[in-house]
């Protein structure tokens, strides 16, 4: 594979000034468009008209007339003295007056300046960007101050620069007078297996050539994965006293394998010109290159260049390495986040915790996954990560981020442990551990159980531990279905029409209770209560639509079925949700139980098994897995209210 340059003509480059201008709800006052709409006389404007566009122009740029805020930078890092750089300042706003670039002669050499304006209008302010770019050459090396450029009365800020030393020595293509040459060199000769190696190729000319492409990295002796960052670089260099024009080329690699490793030559296939017949040009007096080499019939013959071959010898795992996964990078990171503080949680309702790793020199690939253990009182449902990998000129940067959804089941103190995970530092050669403390969850609000007014019992329940269990009821009343009761924000009212339903039922219980007494008296000591009929569920005919919606991967027809199957497995306190659902039986069925609600109400990502929800199932239907008939109903407000 190869990829190709584009041809160095050497025609000029002129800037381009890019201009947006949008003006969004301006208006002007109905006091001022009449005023405008009175001149009586279209073909010569008032004072009054005057006035009104003097107006209009104070709304659109008015905004301009504030302090500018100016900042400079390079284009690129590190540079050299015998190389061209530019020197970007960006101003915000409007300067007070034109640049004055004279201070930057005393240790650089100003070649050329362009600049590029950006304006835009929204809602009628006005903001403006100028870009005033630069083109310098170092006159020594070292640390060199860019000096404050003065825009009239603002001015830039100062610049510490690092000018590198000249490139000393010959090539042997210097040498020889070619007119190309291409030089290869690495950041690191021996690294360790899987670290990052920066790969740079520079192609040095001092002709006109075209139609270029360069082969692509290719190793003998072991695995590499290579990717080029981001787009080449164009400058000039001074080359023994020769000035050279040089496109740079990076690229990230990350040996596989320890061991020695060769890098073939690169290749660069290119046209340079061949020869030039001798023919007058019409338009020679112009000097342009168009018309020069369209008229003089300029050929053009191919070149192959090659590079030097390099090689690295990659270091295996070290011993002092303690880590499970090996990991090397020049920087690792541990971050976290939290949507509300976790001192200060209530039952029921869920906190998301955000954890990231962000890695410099390190690729996607190599990055763990992010886990939280599972935790008695909690219910923790992690997202899928989020990850992001940037190519700059300095390599690669990687980042994963993971989302966990945490809902508290019963009020107390919860320990996270802390998230630890080990790395190998390529730049001090030495393990290093990123680190998050441990974290305490406070959790308050005990959960609340109310009965229904059936049953005689009070409106409001009073607080059920977590390790208390509800009075079990006699035979022949109505089982308690347990709430969660959550208080909603404004204080203590009172809803009248909540108190007038009670009293409603109230009522009416007290005249099913005296019927009640005065039947039992009529009909003697033994009194057989009127039982509540109930369709038996088929459930060989649900236990076969079960089978056959695994079968076809049908989530919703899955869903379906279970919770039919619920209603003859728990006749007397059926689960109404998926979630409820696996509250009652144990891994690893509640988990796939939870992983389907997922799937099919919050990230239809979530991947569920078919597979180990038939054989959990089968495992309840001849009482290989527990069943726990006595779990509360509706005591945990569900992570998806409309789930299951």
């Amino acid at each position: 594979m190869s990829s190709a340059f584009p041809g160095n003509s050497g025609y000029g480059v002129f800037p381009m000034i890019r201009v947006a201008c949008c003006v969004a709800n301006s208006s002007t006052t109905i006091r001022e468009s009449n005023m405008m709409s009175r001149n009586n006389n279209p073909g010569k404007p008032t004072k009054t008209t005057d006035r009104a566009v003097m107006v209009i122009l104070l709304l659109l740029f008015g905004s301009w007339v504030q302090a500018a805020q100016i900042s400079v930078k390079t284009d690129h890092s590190p540079v050299a003295v015998d190389e061209t750089f530019q020197l970007i300042f960006t101003v915000d706003g409007e300067p007070d007056g034109s640049p004055d670039f004279s201070p930057l002669e005393q240790d650089f050499e100003v070649l050329g300046t362009s600049q590029s304006r950006n304006i835009s209008i929204v809602n009628g302010k006005a903001s403006r960007t100028t870009r005033y770019l630069v083109n310098v050459l170092p006159r020594r090396s070292g640390e060199l101050t860019v000096p404050s450029v003065s825009f009239g009365k603002d001015v830039s800020p100062v610049l510490k620069l690092l000018v590198q030393d000249a490139t000393t020595g010959k090539t042997p293509a210097a040498a020889s007078g070619e007119a190309v040459f291409m030089e290869v060199d690495v950041d690191q000769n021996k690294p360790w297996v899987q670290q990052q190696v920066i790969l740079t190729v520079r192609i040095f000319s001092r002709i006109q050539w075209k139609e270029a492409s360069l082969s692509d990295p290719q190793f003998r002796g072991g695995e590499v994965l290579v990717q080029k960052l981001g787009e080449d670089r164009r400058y000039e260099k001074q080359r023994d006293g020769q000035s050279w024009q040089v496109i740079e080329r990076r690229y990230a690699l990350f040996p596989q394998k320890s061991g020695e490793l060769s890098m073939d030559p690169l290749s660069l296939n290119l046209r340079i010109p061949a020869g030039r017949k001798k023919q007058r040009s019409p338009f020679g007096s112009f000097n342009d290159p168009f018309f020069d080499d369209f008229f003089s019939s300029r050929s053009y013959r191919n070149k192959m260049v090659r590079s030097k071959p390099l090689s690295l010898d990659v270091r295996p795992i070290p011993p002092a390495f303690h880590g499970k996964r090996w990991l090397v990078a020049r920087d690792l990171q541990l971050q976290e986040s939290w949507s509300d503080a976790p001192e200060d949680l209530k039952t029921g309702e869920p906190v998301t915790r955000t954890l990231a790793i962000v890695a410099d020199g390190v690729t996607l690939g190599q990055l763990p996954e992010l886990t939280l253990p599972q935790i008695q009182g909690l219910r923790i449902y992690p997202d899928d990560p989020v990850n992001k990998e940037q190519a700059t000129d300095k390599g690669i940067l990687s980042t994963s981020s993971r989302k966990f959804a945490i809902i508290p089941t019963h009020p107390g103190d919860y320990q996270l442990p802390a998230v630890e995970l080990k790395w190998w530092n390529s730049v001090t050669g030495s393990e290093q551990t990123a680190r998050l403390a441990p974290r305490t969850l406070k959790v308050t609000g005990a959960v609340q159980n109310v009965t229904p007014p059936v049953a005689a019992t009070p409106l409001t329940a009073a607080p059920v531990s977590s390790a208390e269990q509800p009075p079990k009821a006699p035979a022949n009343s109505v089982s308690p279905v347990a709430v969660a009761v959550t208080a909603k924000p404004g204080g203590n009212e009172i809803n009248i029409w909540l108190i007038a339903g009670n009293v409603i039922l109230a009522t009416l219980w007290l005249l099913t209770l005296v019927l009640y007494v005065r039947s039992r008296k009529t009909a003697g000591s033994r009194v057989v209560p009127e039982e509540k009929t109930a369709s038996v569920p088929d459930m060989s005919r649900l236990w076969r639509q079960l089978h056959q919606a695994i079968q076809a991967g049908d989530a919703a027809a899955v869903r379906a079925s279970l919770l039919e199957l619920a209603s003859g497995l728990w006749p007397e306190q059926m689960p109404r949700s998926l979630e409820a659902m696996a509250d009652r039986v144990d891994a690893p069925l509640s988990v796939e139980l939870l992983n389907l609600s997922r799937h099919l109400y919050a990230d239809p990502a979530v991947a569920w098994d078919g597979e180990k929800i038939e054989s959990g199932m089968k495992a309840l239907r001849h009482g290989e897995a527990q069943k726990k008939p006595d779990a509360k109903e509706g005591v945990l407000k569900p992570l998806y209210p409309n789930a299951g």
